[in-house]
């Protein structure tokens, strides 16, 4: 006579598809218990839009697109956040990960980097569309909004810009080793592309130099496209082209770190 033995199932692996929804939920979970590194991102872009909106009302020279100087600024501060969160909350959250060995340890129970890095880069581009509509929405009843010219255009380039910053923000994450060296990094590279790129004073009142370094800056194509797209509706091509080099040169040194990564 023979008994029949009951075995236990083993546990199928998550799809990938499965298994970055699983990690991006954990992600948003674990955003709501550290929120403070980003509050300056939510803060600030709002902040400074309502200060240079309101001093630049009265302005309508060249400089401003012959516009009114208040919606070139709310116009121009859609592409801020998208900057100040992909390049200090992002690169804080992943270099923590490395730092404290996150990333080895999920690996090792099967959870592949990819799978880390694009739940992260999920949440953070929704917090990009939240800081964004933040700033419209603190707009709106002080200035009002602008009429849009070309709303499909404002929208290729927000989300253009919103890949190609996302992008570089991981590579920050990957570069440096530590949460500390990465959001000290990550406001360095912030500061001076906020006030060159756009979120400053506008490009033709500065000096050569200064005009130079803007024009290799990568928010100045995102804050551009998006701007004369809302406000003039013209051909913005060359802006997309210049964000979309500086997507794909980011696509590349993230391959490369991860290639380093998975050496270390």
């Amino acid at each position: 006579m023979t008994t029949a033995t009951a075995t236990a199932p083993l546990a199928r692996p998550l799809s990938p598809v499965r298994s970055l929804l699983t990690m991006t939920g954990l992600e948003t979970r674990l955003l709501t218990r550290e929120w403070a590194p980003m509050l300056f991102a939510f803060i600030f872009p709002p902040m400074m839009m309502l200060v240079l909106a309101g001093v630049f009302a009265a302005d309508d020279g060249e400089e401003f697109l012959h516009l009114n100087g208040t919606d070139y600024y709310i116009a121009t501060y859609l592409g801020v956040p998208m900057a100040a969160v992909a390049l200090i909350g992002l690169p804080v959250a992943l270099a923590g990960y490395r730092e404290r060995g996150v990333l080895r340890r999920l690996s090792a129970s099967g959870v592949s980097r990819l799978t880390v890095i694009g739940s992260q880069v999920l949440v953070t581009a929704l917090l990009v569309v939240i800081g964004a509509a933040l700033v419209l929405a603190v707009a709106a009843p002080v200035y009002g909004l602008p009429e849009v010219q070309n709303l499909g255009g404002v929208i290729g380039a927000f989300a253009l810009g919103a890949a190609m910053m996302l992008v570089l923000g991981v590579a920050l994450g990957l570069l440096v080793s530590t949460a500390r060296s990465a959001q000290a990094l990550g406001l360095l590279l912030f500061m001076p592309m906020w006030l060159l790129g756009g979120g400053g004073p506008p490009a033709g009142v500065m000096t050569g130099p200064m005009q130079t370094i803007s024009d290799f800056l990568p928010l100045t194509p995102v804050t551009t496209a998006v701007r004369e797209s809302w406000l003039v509706g013209g051909d913005v091509s060359g802006p997309l082209l210049q964000a979309a080099a500086w997507l794909v040169g980011g696509l590349v040194l993230v391959a490369l770190l991860l290639w380093r990564c998975g050496r270390e």
